[in-house]
């Protein structure tokens, strides 16, 4: 019986002493550091608008008018509008231009490069052919509407500079082939393109 006590009370003495080394390992001084961490993705935003039309086209008595419209237009969602504001059913003749004072605007957090390009989606004819873009009014470098990616203006658009202008000009030019462009049609497409500039 003696025994058996001295083995009880070395037992628990055994135990206590294992929860006082328990307990003393967790008395330790300790801290806990919780961060929070969040991500937020920046935005590529380009903003489009026509800030001035000038055009000259056939009045209903047949004659060339200049006309001008600076209400501002945005075009920064896809519409089927044109930025030259021509409409169904106006007939173009040699002499009829459009030009466009259009302003490109940095609306997100990232600079950017752009491109903007006419791209003829008809056929080429004898009437794309003779109309001819003119950029910011450099009439030695106008080009024809043709086949493929005609580049009007490129550049790169950061948070300082936030916005860039430019003009587009299409013109039905007078020329010995004047003639063989009656009748005729082309459908373009003004895109604008912008790619994400990650140095300087």
């Amino acid at each position: 019986m003696k025994k058996t006590k001295v083995i009880i009370i070395s037992c628990i003495t055994i135990l206590v002493c294992l929860s006082l080394i328990i307990v003393g390992t967790y008395a330790l001084f300790s801290q806990t550091v919780n961060i929070e961490n969040h991500l937020q993705a920046g935005t590529l935003k380009v903003k489009l608008e026509r800030t001035d039309l000038i055009w000259v086209e056939l009045n209903v008595d047949g004659y060339l008018e200049e006309n001008q419209d600076s209400t501002v237009k945005d075009f920064t969602s896809p519409t089927s509008e044109n930025i030259f504001g021509i409409e169904d059913g106006v007939l173009v003749v040699p002499g009829c231009y459009y030009e466009a004072s259009m302003r490109l605007t940095n609306d997100g957090s990232v600079a950017f490069d752009y491109i903007v390009k006419i791209m003829l989606k008809s056929a080429s004819n004898k009437l794309a052919e003779q109309i001819k873009v003119i950029v910011d009014g450099d009439d030695a470098n106008k080009k024809a509407l043709s086949i493929g990616e005609n580049t009007v203006s490129s550049g790169t658009i950061d948070k300082t500079d936030a916005s860039k202008a430019f003009t587009v000009k299409i013109v039905f030019e007078e020329d010995q082939y004047n003639n063989a462009a009656q009748n005729l049609t082309v459908d373009f497409d003004l895109v604008v393109e912008a790619i994400q500039r990650t140095a300087e």
